[in-house]
């Protein structure tokens, strides 16, 4: 009996040890980096609205016509057929209420059609924009200036981030009197886009003169790509 408890103290003491030399010291820290980019692509959001007092059908093909006049205008400009898309389409009945009685009246039939375009060549932004108002767009949703794929710029901002979380790591090492050993983990956040610019453009309520207006005046900025490492290092 005495034997195997000699056995055992021996087994504990061993996992002890062996757990105590296992125990490792840790630095965890997170480097940020931000790269400037100027936007490659224009995302604009037309609406086209029509109503009728009696008939849906009515309102429907009135609007129909309308967007289709709106997408030959936008593809006039140079835009191709991919890069023009519905983004919605509704038909609802509209009411009116008396505020005192409370009762409802029917107004008639409301139909929008929304369109999605994408203008990768930002000198036709402008054109674009005025001939869909003059094509009979009633309302401008979204004037987007962005970048289509972010990851393209990104190595100069990851490489900036690795050098970021390095160098707080070394700082925190030497202000605390320990030694930095080598890193055990690295991850990174992929970045997505940031600092996007929007414009809301002029609304035209008739049909302009486009040799008197001039085209609408926007201004594209740029955009702020930022990546973020985190990284864990061994510290003695």
């Amino acid at each position: 009996m005495r034997n195997w408890l000699v056995v055992v103290l021996m087994l504990l003491t061993a996992v002890g040890v062996a757990a105590k030399s296992e125990t490792v010291r840790t630095l965890a820290v997170t480097g940020t980096a931000e790269v400037a980019v100027a936007p490659d692509i224009c995302y604009l959001g037309f609406g086209v609205e029509t109503r009728d007092k009696k008939s849906a059908v009515s309102a429907y093909k009135a609007n129909a016509a309308l967007a289709e006049a709106v997408m030959a205008a936008v593809r006039a400009r140079g835009i191709e057929p991919k890069d023009v898309q519905t983004g919605g389409l509704t038909v609802t009945p509209e009411y009116s209420y008396e505020r005192n009685t409370g009762r409802r009246s029917f107004e008639g039939y409301r139909v929008a059609h929304t369109l999605a375009v994408s203008v990768r060549d930002l000198g036709k932004v402008s054109a674009v924009l005025d001939a869909a108002a003059d094509a009979g767009a009633t309302t401008v949703a979204t004037v987007n200036f962005t970048i289509e794929n972010p990851k393209k710029y990104t190595q100069e901002a990851r490489v900036d981030a690795l050098k970021a979380a390095r160098a707080k790591a070394e700082k925190i090492a030497e202000v605390t009197g320990v030694k930095l050993g080598k890193p055990i983990s690295i991850s990174e956040h992929e970045p997505g886009s940031f600092g996007r610019y929007y414009a809301q453009a002029n609304v035209y309520t008739g049909v302009p003169d486009m040799d008197r207006v001039g085209e609408t005046p926007l201004a594209p900025g740029e955009e702020k790509l930022s990546h973020t490492v985190s990284i864990t290092y061994e510290i003695e």
